[in-house]
C-alpha cells in the first residue's frame, strides 16, 4: 500500500485535539504518516501532540514558532514522505474511511485529487454516522472542478476534503500571511490535473464555532480580493467562459466585505476602504460582458464601484437592523 502523509496544523483547538487525531489514527487505511504541527500554541495543544506521538509511532510532531496556517501546512510538505497527501484541520474530523475511499478513487480512475462531500457540523448539534453503501465517483476535468469552485459545491476550494496525489503537489507552496490561503491554493493545482474524482459521501466533518478564523471577521480577509483577482486573471487566459462569472463573485465580495468593514474604527475602516477600492478599479466588463447578466447581477456590479459601494452596505445595515428589532 502507498503512504500516505495527513498534515495537520495545530494552534489553540485543546477542546477539539484529541477528536481530530483519534479519527486519523484509527482511519481503515493504516498506511499512513499523521504530521501534528505545532503551531507556537499558547495552550496545551503542544503537550497533546507529544502526548499522541507516544502512542503511535506513526505520529511525528514538529513544534515551531507561530507562522499562521500557511507556513504551518508548508513546514509539513516539506517533511511529509508519503506518495499521496491529506491535510485536516485541527478543531474538525473525519470519517473512518476517508483515506481509504479517497484514495481509492484516485487509484481506479487514474486522477492526481480525489474529493469527497462534507458535513458541517456546530456545537449544539448532534454527531451523526455516515451511511456508505454504493460508492459512485464522478470524473471532472480541470475546467469542471474551478467550476465547482465558483459555485460552491463538490470539489470546492477548501484543501481538507481532499487527497493529492504527491506529484501535483511539487513546487507548490502556500501563500503565506495570508487569509483564505485555499482561494490561492486551488485553483492552481485544480488547473494543473489531468483529472479529478468526486465521491458524493460526506467523510469530512467541518466544525462551526466561535472565534475561529472563518468565523471572526479581521481586515485579513480582504484577502479574498486579491486571490480573487489572481484566479480571473488564470481564468481570463484558460477558461474565459467562467471569468465572468468570477467578476461577479467579485463584485459581491467587495460589497459584502465593505458591509463587513463599516463597523471597524475609523483608521481600519479607512485602510480596508482603499484596498476594496483598489481592486474592484482592476475589474472592467465589456458592454457586450454586461449584456450577459441579469439585472439583480447588474446591481451587484455597480453597487460595488466606489461612488455606490458606502450608501448601499449603510442601507443594508439599516434594514438589518429594522429587522432584528
Amino acid at each position: 500500500m502507498d503512504l500516505v502523509s495527513i498534515i495537520i496544523p495545530v494552534f489553540q483547538v485543546e477542546l477539539y485535539l484529541d477528536k481530530c487525531i483519534e479519527s486519523v489514527v484509527n482511519q481503515s487505511y493504516r498506511n499512513i504518516e499523521i504530521i501534528l504541527i505545532d503551531d507556537g500554541s499558547p495552550d496545551c495543544c503542544s503537550v497533546m501532540c507529544d502526548a499522541w506521538a507516544e502512542k503511535d509511532n506513526r505520529i511525528k510532531v514538529i513544534h515551531k514558532q507561530n507562522g499562521g496556517l500557511s507556513d504551518a501546512r508548508n513546514v509539513g510538505l516539506q517533511s511529509a514522505q508519503g506518495n499521496y497527501v491529506a491535510f485536516i484541520d485541527s478543531d474538525d474530523w473525519i470519517d473512518l474511511r476517508f483515506i481509504e475511499i479517497l484514495y481509492k478513487a484516485i487509484v481506479e480512475t487514474e486522477a492526481e485529487i480525489s474529493a469527497c462531500d462534507i458535513r458541517k457540523v456546530y456545537e449544539e448539534s448532534e454527531e451523526r454516522i455516515t451511511s456508505i453503501d454504493a460508492i459512485k465517483v464522478q470524473l471532472s476535468t480541470p475546467r469542471e472542478a474551478i467550476q465547482d469552485i465558483l459555485y460552491d459545491r463538490r470539489f470546492r476550494t477548501v484543501v481538507w476534503n481532499k487527497l493529492y496525489k504527491r506529484e501535483i503537489l511539487i513546487n507548490e507552496r502556500f501563500e503565506t500571511g495570508r487569509y483564505h490561503e485555499d482561494e490561492f491554493f486551488s485553483f492552481r493545482i485544480f488547473d494543473k490535473a489531468k483529472q479529478l474524482a468526486y465521491v458524493d459521501i460526506p467523510l469530512y466533518n467541518y466544525r462551526q464555532r466561535n472565534g475561529s478564523i472563518m468565523t471572526s471577521f479581521s481586515l485579513q480577509h480582504l484577502d479574498m480580493l486579491d486571490a480573487y483577482l489572481k484566479r480571473i486573471e488564470l481564468l481570463e487566459k484558460k477558461y474565459s467562459d467562467l471569468a465572468s462569472k468570477d467578476k461577479l463573485n467579485f463584485c459581491i465580495a467587495c460589497v459584502n466585505l465593505y458591509c463587513g468593514i463599516l463597523m471597524r474604527n475609523k483608521d481600519e475602516k479607512q485602510k480596508a476602504k482603499e484596498r476594496i477600492y483598489s481592486c474592484r478599479k482592476q475589474i472592467r466588463f465589456s458592454k457586450e460582458e454586461l449584456s450577459t447578466y441579469s439585472w439583480k447581477d447588474k446591481l451587484y456590479i455597480i453597487f460595488s464601484r466606489k461612488e455606490w459601494i458606502e450608501p448601499v452596505c449603510r442601507i443594508r445595515i439599516l434594514r438589518m437592523n429594522k429587522a432584528d428589532e
